[in-house]
């Protein structure tokens, strides 16, 4: 029986919900990014006069925003957890995973406060102990590197004092119940446990003399038995980064893992994410999305199954705007879904086409997924974005095929809209038509000046933010708790995100200096397997690994391995990066992770089951390895566009 007095809430201690409440004020640090951005576009591109602040002031404010992100999330309860075993439990059974979790993560968080301690003891002092503030050492040569560790550092205690403040409230929340913990629930935690300790013991005494052929297997494994106990999974590869620098390198080496986060949240490039979130968060808020869906109808109305093929072409206007894959699903869920359900569609059929058409951003550039794949593979973002198109569209005519193709055989899957509703007065389809008009030019302007060599990826998506805020100020949408709504939903999506980054980049650090990037190498270039075996190898393992993980830790612990291999073996990291999105797009519906069933899982009527929602997505799944197949057979498909520009 569950213990009903426990139930885990967002913003469960009083310090959480104070971090909540500053969270509103740090997230307006991204309006103001976007609005520098703004103004260096403009005097460097209308007047030559090009700033030499907005570049580092740009990355300043967006490095202590993804800060912040991760106390936020923790407090919000919005990191991203796998929990296989977290999830099917309740009461003193959750409690008990809960104590352990935030036991892990205090170690977590204590050791990275430890080494940003170090850290800033540096950027603030000279080794003799007088004062000073590390900068950058640009011609404006500010004091940011000094004030990002700084920041570091406070982000780090901060965390670590709400691991000690949730352990509190865990141990004290139920107190005086007597609902027993299961059986089955106890030898579960109790085998983790044992394990990790078992491992622990073999790391912390054995060490180096270990060699890293052990030392990958024990990496893996305790990543595996970690997130069994639903401990998020930014924490998950923060925690073993630590261990195994512990363990390889001692208390001197921990440092290193700060060093990691420190470079990882500098990175210029990243800086476009949180502007595509913003996009994505204000076309949702407003209601631009819902005319731009709406106007499909006009295209789609009178063909077979054509509210769900209007709700696929919906979905590649909508990625080619925002390029989030969760935001997506999630409108599409509350627009599209009770429309085809009213209808009378098949379940199954409308359950897969919002999934499948959700997650088409992952391939329709601006695609996060590309952005960070460029920025670990050091491969051009614009040449990925060329690339992807046409596997991308590939895709979306696929599930259009197969939807209509479906339909034709079995009409009684999609039940014509009524004739009322196809025989739209002209006066309102051209209104409808006109609801297109300025998200398609918010796209065009996106991905125009990418394209056009006119703007970065960064800059573009800044010119992106700024066109949805006027659109929705011309539609007399803009409001002030639009804005707040929108940045703090960027805020906590940027948290979620780049907190796995941190902890994934800190771990492919330690695991690199450990020599496993040469091991890895060395094993696969020697095995004798021809280069079509050996990625078909590596699209296996990142197939496994999107059963469990979360496809921003797949790239950063996968591609600073499997690149090289790719380019010593002379094939395209352009495709293999194409590949790789796909891999990634199929992680998005594939059990038991699966993030695309969970996020319509969150708008879905009350009686539609994961299970039932899986289980619609197996005919997609198909799909887009169908796909994935044909590029990887034949690689022009992806790499036409790039080369003829």
């Amino acid at each position: 029986m569950a213990d009903t007095q426990y139930q885990p809430e967002p913003g469960k201690t009083g310090f959480d919900r104070g971090i909540l409440r500053v969270g509103g004020t740090v997230s307006w640090l991204f309006a103001i990014a976007t609005v520098v951005s703004i103004y260096e576009i403009i005097v460097r591109y209308f007047f030559n006069a090009p700033t030499i602040w907005a570049h580092e002031t740009v990355i300043g404010l967006i490095a202590i925003c993804y800060l912040y992100g991760g106390m936020q999330c923790f407090a919000a309860d919005k990191h991203i957890r796998i929990g296989l075993i977290y999830f099917g439990t309740s009461g003193n059974t959750r409690r008990l995973l809960d104590i352990v979790n935030s036991c892990l993560t205090l170690v977590f968080t204590g050791a990275i406060a430890y080494a940003a301690y170090t850290m800033v003891d540096k950027a603030w002092f000279t080794p003799s102990g007088e004062f000073r503030m590390e900068r950058s050492g640009s011609a404006w040569n500010p004091p940011i590197p000094a004030l990002v560790k700084l920041a570091l550092l406070f982000a780090s205690a901060v965390l670590a004092i709400q691991s000690i403040a949730h352990l509190h409230h865990y141990l004290t929340r139920a107190k005086g119940s007597h609902n027993p913990v299961s059986l089955f629930a106890v030898i579960g935690i109790a085998v983790v446990l044992i394990a990790l300790g078992a491992m622990g013991v073999t790391l912390f005494t054995e060490g180096r003399s270990l060699g890293i052929q052990t030392g990958s297997i024990l990496l893996v494994t305790s990543i595996m038995v970690m997130i069994l106990t639903g401990i998020p999974l930014a924490f998950v590869t923060g925690l073993i980064a630590i261990f195994f620098t512990l363990a390889w390198f001692g208390p001197m080496g921990v440092p290193l893992v700060s060093s990691r986060i420190y470079s990882f949240i500098n990175e210029f490039v990243l800086v476009a994410i949180p502007m595509f979130v913003l996009m994505a968060s204000l076309l949702d808020r407003s209601g631009m999305a819902k005319d731009l869906y709406n106007a499909m109808r006009i295209i789609a109305g009178r063909i077979k199954g054509g509210v769900a093929i209007q709700t696929l072409i919906a979905a590649v206007f909508l990625a080619a705007i925002s390029g989030i894959i969760g935001g997506e699903i999630v409108l599409l869920g509350l627009i599209a879904l009770p429309q085809m359900l009213r209808l009378g569609y098949n379940r199954a059929l409308a359950i897969g086409t919002v999934c499948a058409g959700g997650s088409l951003g992952t391939m329709i550039p601006p695609s996060i997924v590309l952005i960070v794949y460029g920025l670990t593979a050091s491969v051009s973002i614009g040449d990925l974005f060329l690339a992807t198109v046409v596997p991308g569209l590939l895709l979306a005519s696929f599930y259009i095929a197969y939807i209509f193709t479906r339909c034709t055989l079995d009409p009684s899957l999609a039940p014509s809209l009524p004739q009322e509703e196809l025989d739209m007065p002209r006066r309102e389809k051209l209104k409808a038509l006109q609801g297109v008009i300025l998200p398609f030019a918010v796209a065009v302007t996106v991905l125009g000046s990418i394209y056009g060599g006119i703007a970065s990826v960064t800059e573009a998506a800044a010119m992106g933010v700024v066109g949805v805020f006027l659109s929705a100020m011309i539609r007399g949408e803009l409001s002030m708790s639009l804005m707040r709504d929108s940045l703090k939903q960027t805020l906590e999506t940027c948290g979620m995100i780049i907190w796995i980054g941190l902890g994934a980049s800190a771990l492919v650090g330690v695991y690199n200096l450990m020599g496993g990037n040469r091991f890895i190498e060395s094993a696969i270039l020697d095995s004798g397997a021809s280069p079509m075996m050996i990625v078909l190898i590596m699209m296996a393992i990142l197939i496994v690994l999107g059963l469990f993980m979360d496809w921003i830790g797949i790239a950063l612990l996968t591609m600073p391995i499997f690149v090289p291999i790719i380019v010593k073996m002379g094939m395209d990291p352009v495709w293999f990066g194409i590949l790789f999105a796909m891999n990634m797009q199929v992680s998005y519906l594939s059990p038991p992770f699966g993030p695309a069933a969970f996020y319509l899982k969150s708008v879905a009527p009350p009686d539609m089951s994961l299970s039932e929602i899986f289980r619609a997505l197996i005919p997609f799944i198909c799909l887009q390895l169908v796909a994935l197949t044909l590029v990887l057979l034949f690689p022009q498909i992806a790499l036409w566009l790039p080369n003829a520009f």
